[in-house]
């Protein structure tokens, strides 16, 4: 069994806490708010972590092959998930089955998760390294 890399089980604590998160922010809106509002946060985390899920599994593919014949497909893909994440987001605010709100704050869930983990992993870092000093 090969050891998997630090950067990869960061990358999997990422997602696990950008799904915890979203749902945790659904159930407290629901509680506090409203089912509409809930609803959003949740069509918005969806489509921001699947977003960043698809992104994770392009730039895992661009980097284990050649860069220059993957360079052009991931930039192709890179557009191709833009405008369609574009698209969603244009048809579920023009239609307005989301509550706008609640839609930016699921869409928040991302760089909420990734931000939180990074900081505590660097503060992990920070007191491993000042106890070895």
């Amino acid at each position: 069994m090969q050891a998997r890399p630090r950067g990869d089980s960061l990358l999997a604590r990422i997602q696990v806490v950008i799904w915890l998160l979203l749902a945790v922010m659904a159930g407290v809106a629901w509680w506090l708010f409203s089912g509409f509002v809930a609803m959003s946060i949740g069509i918005g985390g969806l489509v921001a972590n699947l977003s960043f899920v698809w992104l994770k599994r392009d730039l895992v593919k661009l980097l284990a092959g050649p860069l220059t014949a993957a360079k052009a497909r991931f930039f192709i893909r890179y557009y191709l998930r833009l405008a369609l994440v574009v698209a969603v987001l244009f048809f579920l605010v023009k239609s307005d089955r989301v509550h706008i709100a609640g839609l930016l704050l699921g869409l928040s869930t991302v760089y909420l998760g990734i931000l939180g983990t990074t900081l505590g992993a660097g503060k992990r870092f920070y007191f491993r390294v000042k106890e070895a000093l």
